[in-house]
Parts: C-alpha cells; structure tokens; sequence
C-alpha cells in the first residue's frame, strides 16, 4: 500500500518538475537536449555523449541552428544546472553527457514540450 502512494508522490514530483522546466526551456534547449537523449538506438547506446566541438558543428552545419560557441556554452551550462546534462571535470575540450537514470523524464519532457508547441511531427522517434 505505501509503495502505491511512494510512486504516485513520485509521478506528481515528476510532473511538477517537468512543467516548471517547459516554462524555463526553449525550442533550442530541447534540439540540444535531443542530440543527447534521442539516438534511436536500443539500450545501453540509446543516449549519446559529445565533446563541445563535434556538438557546435552537428548544430550549426547538420541541423543549420544559428547559434555562436559562447551562446550554446550558456546554453549547455543552464542544462548542466538544471541537472539534465554532465559536464565532466577537467576535460579539454569540454565534454558534455546526458544523466544516467533521467533518460525517460527527459524523453518526456521533450515529447511534452513538442506537444505543447504543436510539434507533434518531431516526436515520431520519440
């Protein structure tokens, strides 16, 4: 009976924590966040870590994003802070990894956020 009530406390902080993130977050954020989360390869290479300069480069040639270093530097540090994306210490360049265990509340939260938006034609993969 308490293990019910544990998890439905749970799904509520989780649904909670994912509206105060939709209203923080921009269609920027997600793209990034979805290079990181949405591989569409099976478990355990179903997320993909990159180094700052293979990132800017996917970014701004493959999907064509006009963004310069410093503004996705902020941007990949805001994630950082919110504890969706790790940064590993002491790495140069800058190496950036999605949080092991997060990987469904972040799936989650970018189909929510493409929903919200009426995006529904980029959560086919999802």
């Amino acid at each position: 009976m308490e293990k019910i009530e544990i998890e439905k406390i749970i799904e509520k902080k989780d649904e909670i924590l994912i509206k105060f993130l939709l209203e923080r977050l921009d269609f920027l954020d997600i793209l990034i966040l979805k290079k990181f989360y949405l591989t569409g390869n099976k478990f355990p290479n179903d997320v993909q870590a990159y180094c700052f300069p293979l990132l800017y480069k996917e970014l701004t040639i493959q999907n064509n994003v006009k963004i310069t270093q410093e503004g996705l530097r902020k941007r990949l540090k805001t994630l950082v802070k919110l504890g969706i994306l790790e940064k590993v210490k002491g790495s140069n360049p800058s190496i950036y990894l999605p949080v092991r265990g997060k990987e469904e509340f972040v799936r989650e939260l970018i189909k929510k956020f493409f929903v919200l938006h009426g995006f529904e034609n980029f959560i086919s993969n999802i």
